[in-house]
């Protein structure tokens, strides 16, 4: 029989007493297991069965009914003998608060650590290959990542303002959209949640098309420690240490410290004179948090990360090489470029009796040198060295109210209510140096014959700041315990102010105009509302809809004169879904169809004037996204997991007849392959090997199907590809060991073009390719 509970967020040994009074239960549990443990509370009319399951969301601890009115918690304990019996509920903070995900009106993928840790998931890259719907470009080195969410990519070179929002535990990695800060290694991750659609009150600016949120695990008051290795066989190894530590007693200060350190040869050769070298990359890092809970309704975070990576060149060679499956670059020379990333943030969070209040302050710094041979050909053609440095500060403050019953018996209410600042900064300067070939080439277009090298260079510099207000809430009304109907709105005002120039002389002006220093500033503004309906029809199936706006502030390009500014863009999202619980949850299945319609576009083409030419980003007329994701966990077998991601997507320009390349209506928009597929299985025996330890046998899968990476028609489009990786071993509580065979059906593909200064010179067109096949082992051990 239903009952009515109003528990609100706060330490969980706090809260078993007044839940147990509520439910008229009585409640037993060893109080070391709940002393470092938080519960968001349960408000509302509901079985008791199922406020259990609220109340402890997010913990490892489980209930067994000793008597009719008495209740025992316990930790979950998976004994590997007997395999996982039920698929369990999963904690998300899609909409920025802890809850599970089926109370979400929305679609949500969720990669859990265990399902990051046994698909050996290292990069936002790896991750998008798994999810429905989502797709890269350009995956060659660790600063080169477009990523593309429901048809929805950043088509310009440089905006205000990313496109799709990568976050780390809420703070955003991309605040320019620059890509420098997103393709992050995935080190001590609790989960990856990817929420689709625009998600102005949840994440705030630049989600049009979705976020992508990394959670971190955070320290306990439990001791821990493990160590994990891996080879593999370009060759390449990588490790990774974690430590776990309470550093004063009661809950008041923990400690976590993850390092990890990689080298790897990588898979594209250089061909230089007769002794192939391969391009190689090497990663170190680290990340120290701190927790304390001085009260039972206080808790502070803090966090700082750092990692460097060092790497030769972009995995680009030549498309006729691709072609001929002949993985060696035809660069004529390599060089060392590193990219560091640093993210400090400090958080905390008050517990009154009407909800909770939290404050977010975080910065974000990223620095990138490269020198490369950008032609990447055996030509003297262009060299390029370029340094990015960003700079991210940011301050939220959210609050959370509990539920609360309204007048008259007219349901319940919650709202959120938040503010938030944020300061980013981009420099940018490139030196561009034309050599002898490219004289030569210039000089023969001219009609004037080959001509010599004249020592000139061009150089580039842009400064970019964005200053960001935002003002949100939304407010949740459940008129019956099983029907939630939401409505919230945010307001975004954005200060874009840039300068630079360009600076070119002799012959170098022949190809790329000098711009004469400029700069300019502007105010965007924009308020995107929002608004969902969700229905339990019973506790394992339950539908919504939800209408969500986004917005993507306009900012500046440059031109032969100066700079010239393009407007904002905007979208606005249908999303309709469903969630299903069978057969005593060994099935689940979740399904959402989209609609998304995407106004005045920010995209970037080359514009000539004379014999030199600029690229200028504008705004396009119109697309529309059509679409549709379906995904299915099963447990066919207690000792069998089958977990399948299928993504159907439809993206096209609606009205685009005045594009550069001429009209563009009804052409794919770039980036976006029509089909998505991704599905794991993992096997473990049911006997033991020796005591404790099983045997498993795992396959991982992932499709892609074609796409284009560029609006000129004219350009070439890549071919779709599959992915299949295999893996052998034994698990148990302690420790893991597994041989791999990763990409084992050895595809060589295309992830994208690399813009090259020769390509307009006849000289082959360059692409990006993904790993090739690699096999290796993995160790891990927990203490």
């Amino acid at each position: 029989m239903p009952s009515s509970f109003d528990v609100s967020a706060q330490p969980l040994d706090a809260a078993l007493p007044l839940f147990g009074q509520q439910a008229g239960l009585q409640v037993s549990v060893d109080g070391d297991l709940v002393r470092d443990l938080r519960t968001n509370g349960v408000t509302g009319t509901m079985t008791v069965e199922e406020a259990l399951q609220r109340l402890l969301a997010g913990t490892d601890l489980t209930y067994r009914f000793t008597a009719a009115d008495s209740v025992t918690l316990e930790r979950v304990v998976v004994q590997p003998e007997s395999g996982p019996v039920r698929l369990g509920p999963v904690t998300v903070s899609a909409r920025r608060t802890e809850e599970l995900l089926q109370d979400v009106p929305g679609s949500v993928v969720v990669l859990t650590d265990e399902e990051l840790q046994r698909s050996n998931l290292e990069s936002t890259a790896d991750v998008a290959l798994r999810l429905p719907n989502v797709n890269f470009l350009d995956n060659s080195d660790p600063a080169d990542l477009t990523l593309s969410i429901r048809g929805i990519s950043a088509l310009s070179d440089a905006g205000s303002g990313p496109t799709n929002g990568v976050f780390s535990d809420g703070i955003l990695l991309n605040p320019t959209g620059d890509t420098s800060g997103i393709n992050a290694n995935l080190v001590d991750l609790e989960r990856v949640e990817v929420a689709y659609g625009p998600q102005g009150t949840a994440f705030g600016r630049g989600t049009i098309g979705g976020a992508i949120n990394f959670v971190t695990k955070k320290p306990t008051d439990e001791f821990e420690a493990s160590f994990e290795t891996e080879l593999g066989s370009y060759p390449d190894g990588r490790a990774t240490a974690i430590v776990n530590a309470p550093i004063l007693e009661d809950g008041l200060l923990s400690a976590r410290l993850v390092a990890f350190g990689g080298i790897s040869d990588g898979f594209v050769d250089f061909a230089e004179g007769s002794d192939p070298d391969s391009i190689g990359r090497d990663d170190v890092g680290t990340r120290l948090s701190l927790r304390s809970r001085p009260t039972s309704r206080l808790t502070l975070d803090a966090s700082v990360s750092f990692d460097r990576t060092e790497f030769d060149a972009s995995n680009s060679i030549a498309i006729t090489d691709l072609q001929d499956e002949n993985l060696v670059t035809g660069a004529d020379f390599i060089e060392e470029n590193s990219l560091n990333r640093i993210l400090s943030s400090f958080q905390w969070t008050y517990d009154f009796d009407a909800g909770s209040l939290k404050s977010t302050s975080s910065l974000f710094l990223t620095d990138l040198d490269t020198l490369d041979d950008t032609d990447v050909s055996a030509l003297d053609f262009i060299a390029t060295e370029a340094s990015l440095n960003e700079r991210a500060i940011a301050q939220e403050f959210r609050f959370e109210s509990e539920s609360f019953e309204l007048p008259s018996q007219t349901g319940e209410i919650a709202f959120n209510l938040g503010t938030s600042l944020s300061f980013n900064e981009r420099e940018s300067d490139r030196v561009i140096d034309p050599g002898s070939d490219a004289f030569a080439l210039i000089g023969q277009r001219l009609g004037l014959g080959p001509l010599a090298d004249d020592g000139s260079v061009i150089e580039e510099t842009a400064d970019q700041e964005v200053f960001n207000f935002g003002l949100f809430g939304d407010l949740r009304w459940r008129p019956i315990p099983d029907l939630e109907i939401a409505a919230g709105a945010r307001f975004s005002f954005d200060r874009v102010s840039q300068e630079g120039e360009t600076i070119s002389s002799g012959l170098s002006a022949v190809t790329v105009a000098p711009v004469p220093f400029d700069s300019d500033e502007a105010n965007f503004t924009a308020v995107t509302p929002n608004a969902s309906i969700k229905y339990d029809w019973t506790d394992d199936f339950s539908t919504y809809f939800a209408f969500s706006t986004g917005f993507r502030p306009g900012g500046f390009s440059s031109t032969l004169f100066g700079f010239s500014s393009f407007e904002e863009e905007t979208v606005r999202s249908y999303e309709g879904g469903f969630r299903a619980s069978l057969f005593d949850d060994r099935l689940l299945v979740n399904g959402s169809g989209y609609l998304l319609d995407y106004e005045d576009i920010q995209v970037s083409f080359t514009e000539t004037v004379g014999s030199t030419s600029v690229v200028i980003i504008d705004n396009a007329a119109e697309a529309r996204s059509v679409g549709a994701e379906i995904g299915v966990s099963a447990l066919p077998l207690e000792s069998l997991r089958i977990d399948t991601q299928i993504g159907i997507n439809f993206s096209k320009f609606t009205d685009y007849g005045d594009s550069p390349f001429g009209d563009l209506t009804d052409r794919r928009l770039p980036n976006a392959p029509v089909h998505t597929f991704s599905i794991a299985g993992d096997y473990e025996h049911p006997r033991e090997i020796f005591p404790g330890a099983r045997g498993f046998l795992r396959a991982e899968y992932s499709l892609r199907t074609s796409f284009n990476d560029g609006l000129d028609p004219d350009d070439m489009g890549f071919d779709g590809f599959d992915l299949l990786n295999l893996r052998l071993g034994l698990r148990a509580e302690r420790f893991a060991f597994e041989a791999f065979v990763e990409n084992a059906l050895d595809e060589i593909y295309a992830t994208g073009t690399s813009a090259s200064f020769a390509t307009g010179f006849g000289t082959p067109t360059i692409v990006d390719v993904g790993p090739t096949r690699r096999f290796g082992v993995r160790a891990r051990l927990q203490f």
